[in-house]
């Protein structure tokens, strides 16, 4: 826990830039060769200041040593034991020397052990080194091993850093003392023999910090080093502003960014002195009275300080905004999405305050009074900024996964017009730029210190909600450990007949209609393997997200979102909870065995809850989710996700930064759903949650001469995209994808979404053929169906974003064989239920001898139960001649609608028969 949090202070902002950088340069150029080189001169350009300012107190030190050696000479000849130490202290004190200045002189050393075990921790793991070449160097995650040798093979890369450490040491080591000498020599060969064996990507970054270290150390000697670092700085960025402007950079949409940015690198030595001048001439409030104006530029800074408190306040501020509400927020209103929802915010506490209160202390306590000032006045228009940001211009960008992953990313480009962002910035300059003129810095202390309790308030709400919700859930989670309803065959949750009727309805979560037609052209084989199905590709989900689509699912006409919303005196949860109660009910009444497992949003809740099958007839509900996870994982062991490495831990911070960032920024900085990070985080431990229940399937099937069965089996595979492989198989590590699958698919979020469809057809086609085996196939009705689309974009479906209103439906009566039917009927996700119902005017239940049934139905429920049926069938086939409507709600969160009503953002009318069509649909309108 310790080391977790040191590491999460001191080395995780360090490689959370690394990590920026090298994504970025490696995007730009298309080759992580030249990324790390970029990488590896913008830090040591970043930190620059530093190490001059090391360099400086070094010589400091060292020279007032050197004034002192002889009289410390004479004490200590002269003077023994607590006397001789007394009189060197009283010695120190004359001279104003402090054993403290011996630290300050080693700043530049101590800053390299967190870089380099950053740079080592990133470079050394990266999978984007893998089997990228440079120059001589074939493989860049892999030591270079250039020269083979009889008993193995020499790193050559290595050997050439050393050497040019070695070179930049001498010539850095010129005026030190022989102990300085030999400390710098042994500095050299650690690093050989730590690096040696290392892939030489990062031995190559290693190599060019050294380069850097010999040029500087070189420039110390010139007349004008400053100006020949900033020539070569300016070069640099010469460099890449003509790289980016003759079309070779991949910058998409931010050439005009990087371009200003590369000017301005070469602008700022103009830039700071203009800044210092005017910053200088300020007469701050704390000047004394009658001071000259001649007077100011000199003394305006020594006699007012450096607006320290505006700083604090800003930095404040900040903190509270990013590590503490943001991320309160995201788990109060998304729970169920983070395993451990206090570790999770403790993190981003964490994160925030290394990278908000530690790091801008650091290099306030490092700069001067005039740099202070500037950074007093740039902290105070980012908080404006980001402060506006996060408040005002938070849109609604549609619909975000669990993966942060949002649906359509062109809606961050149109949300807000170009000019909002440069009248946000010259606004918070200017009221800045007012305040400090006007003298009024403590106007803005108190608005800031104002933001800065009311951020906080809102930010322990949200955390009091939090817990009220963990506490909650984890009651229900207790609940629903065990099952409700009738014990059934020991190591089985489904039943299923050999003599009666059975009806097997899966929902696989966020299945795709139009996505099946593009596996269905890829690979042929599943028409084969789709014995007796028909595929109704013209299918429309009422709701775009869960909360929506499973009432009208699971309880037909009467429950889509607008039929729902009609009937305004009823509770919302009664109402949902009536929908998924619908068929086990009914078939439970007329006499079926039941069983249905991780029924979801029961009572309005993000977790399933089981709670409402209890004591219902002939009824057994089960949450499954989870429980084989240990099975799997004994089967295909797979490394356990390092915490300080995983994606999830550092998600919220990087959410936070997209939700205070100005609009412009916002598409570059989630960037499809990879937030700056080498690959995205693949949600292998939520995919296997759900993988196992599926391909574990056949063995939750216990088969006998029982009576008829229903089983509704929800699973959530197609929801989890990004954690399988080319094999259809859920795989620890990010999954890499080539161009040719990417162009190949289209995108790589297609072959994402893809390939988890795929892993959920084959197992499922794995359970088709286990029902074959035991003969249960032909007295089998199966029912694959889901709440909604989304996360495939097809070309069959390319306007309005309706992939999120295209579920997939396959249905096999019993007895039906033969190839994959593909039907152009209109259906809809409603008509599951009246499918399922069939069968219910049959018997629910097989003979036994002896003329008993297993489980009996009352001739009247029994006749109930018909009626409801034929009313099912007969409501859908009456709402298909009238109007349907598609809606988009404002929040999948189940919490976010009620108490009587969904909340419902945009309604849009199907006023013809085809649902892929643009044509069938009129425009959205604002509900």
């Amino acid at each position: 826990m310790t080391g977790e949090i040191l590491y999460t202070l001191f080395i995780w902002p360090i490689r959370f830039i690394l990590e920026f950088l090298f994504v970025l340069f490696n995007r730009i150029f298309d080759a992580p060769g030249p990324a790390i080189i970029f990488l590896s001169v913008v830090v040591n350009t970043l930190t620059l200041p530093i190490y001059i300012l090391a360099d400086r107190w070094q010589k400091e030190e060292r020279e007032l040593q050197k004034r002192m050696k002889k009289k410390l000479e004479d004490i200590r000849a002269v003077f023994k034991g607590d006397e001789r130490q007394m009189i060197i202290n009283t010695y120190y004190r004359q001279m104003g020397y402090s054993p403290v200045f011996v630290v300050k002189a080693s700043i530049g050393l101590l800053l390299q052990i967190p870089f380099f075990i950053a740079a080592y921790q990133f470079l050394s793991r990266t999978q984007i080194l893998s089997g990228a070449s440079f120059l001589f160097l074939d493989n860049l995650s892999r030591n270079d091993a250039l020269i083979s040798l009889p008993f193995g093979s020499l790193n050559i890369l290595p050997l050439v850093m050393t050497l040019v450490n070695l070179v930049s040491s001498l010539i850095y080591a010129k005026d030190l003392g022989r102990r300085e000498i030999i400390q710098l020599f042994a500095m050299a060969l650690i690093f050989l023999v730590l690096l040696y064996n290392s892939p030489s990507g990062l031995v190559l970054y290693w190599t060019v910090n050294n380069l850097y270290s010999l040029f500087k150390n070189t420039a110390r000697y010139l007349k004008r080093p400053v100006l020949v670092l900033q020539g070569t700085a300016s070069l640099f960025a010469l460099l890449f502003f003509m790289f980016i402007w003759t079309g070779r950079a991949n910058v998409e949409r931010y050439r005009l960014l990087f371009s200003g940015f590369a000017l301005f690198v070469i602008a700022v030595p103009f830039i700071w002195k203009a800044l210092v001048r005017l910053l200088n001439s300020i007469p701050l409030s704390g000047n004394p009275a009658g001071n000259s104006a001649g007077n100011s530029a000199g003394n305006s800074v020594a006699a007012s300080g450096d607006m320290a408190g505006l700083y604090l306040s800003s930095m404040l501020f900040l903190f509270l905004l990013l590590g503490v509400l943001s991320p309160a927020q995201v788990l109060s209103a998304s729970l169920t999405d983070f395993e451990q929802p206090w570790v999770f915010w403790g993190r981003t506490f964490l994160q925030g305050a290394a990278f908000l209160v530690l790091i801008p202390l650091f290099i306030r306590a490092l700069a001067s009074r005039e740099l202070r000032r500037l950074l007093s006045f740039f902290y105070v228009v980012l908080s404006l900024v980001c402060g506006f940001c996060y408040f005002v211009f938070s849109k609604s960008y549609g619909r975000m996964d669990r993966n942060f992953k949002l649906d359509d990313t062109e809606r961050l480009l149109h949300a807000f017009p170009p000019w909002v962002n440069g009248a946000l910035l010259i606004g918070a300059v200017a009221v800045t730029a007012v305040v400090v003129f006007c003298k009024k810095e403590k106007i803005l202390q108190g608005f800031l210190g104002a933001a800065c309790a009311a951020t906080l308030v809102l930010g322990l709400i949200n955390l009091v909600s939090m817990e009220r919700q963990r506490r909650e859930l984890s009651e229900l989670a207790a609940l629903g450990k065990g099952s409700t309803g009738p014990e059934i065959q020991t190591g089985a949750v489904f039943s299923l007949s050999r003599t009666g009727i059975n009806t097997f309805i899966i929902f696989f979560d966020r299945a795709q209609g139009t996505a099946m037609m593009t596996a269905l052209e890829k690979w042929p084989f599943l028409a084969e393997e789709l014995d007796g199905f028909t595929f109704y590709p013209n299918t429309l989900s009422f709701g775009s997200c869960t909360v929506t689509g499973v009432p009208a699912m699971l309880g037909g006409y009467d429950y889509t979102p607008l039929a729902i919303n009609e009937r305004k005196k009823e509770l919302l949860t009664d109402k949902v909870n009536k929908a998924i109660s619908l068929l086990p009910r009914l078939f439970g009444r007329a006499g079926y065995r039941v069983t249905i497992t991780d029924p979801v949003i029961v009572n309005m809740q993000s977790v399933p809850d089981i709670s409402i099958f209890r004591g219902m007839k002939n009824v057994s509900a089960k949450n499954l989710s989870g429980t084989l996870v240990s099975r799997f994982r004994d089967e295909f062991p797979a490394e356990d996700e390092e915490a300080v490495d995983s994606f999830d831990f550092d998600i919220l911070f990087r959410y936070g930064i997209f939700r205070a960032a100005p609009p412009a920024l916002r598409y570059g900085i989630h960037y499809k759903g990879q937030w700056w990070r080498e690959a995205a985080y693949n949600s292998y431990g939520r995919a296997v949650a759900e993988f196992s229940s599926l391909y574990y399937l056949p063995d939750l099937c216990g088969i006998d001469e029982g009576p008829g069965t229903l089983n509704i089996f929800m699973n959530a595979v197609p929801h989890e995209s990004g954690a399988y492989n080319s094999r259809f198989f859920p795989q620890r590590d990010p999954v890499q994808f080539s161009g040719e699958e990417i162009a190949e698919y289209g995108s790589e979020e297609n072959a994402e979404y893809m390939y988890t469809l795929m892993a959920a057809m084959k197992q499922f086609i794995k359970w088709i053929g286990f029902l074959q085996r035991e003969g249960i196939y032909d007295n089998t009705r199966i029912i694959v169906v889901s709440d909604h689309g989304g996360g495939y974009h097809s070309p069959s479906i390319d306007f309005g974003e309706m992939e999120s209103h295209n579920p997939l439906l396959l249905v096999k009566e019993a007895g039906s064989r033969g190839r994959l039917a593909v039907s152009p009927e209109l259906m809809t996700h409603a008509d599951t239920p009246a499918l399922a119902a069939k069968t219910l005017p049959e018997s629910g239940g097989a003979e036994k001898p002896g003329g008993t049934e297993e489980i009996a139905a009352t001739e009247t429920e029994a006749a109930a139960g018909r009626e409801e049926a034929a009313a099912l069938a007969k409501s859908g086939e009456a709402a298909k001649k009238r109007s349907l409507w598609a809606v988009n709600e404002t929040s999948s969160q189940p919490l976010r609608h009620g108490p009587y009503e969904f909340n419902l953002d945009w309604i849009r009318e199907l006023k013809g028969r085809e649902v892929l069509e643009r044509e069938s649909w009129e425009s959205w309108e604002k509900y």
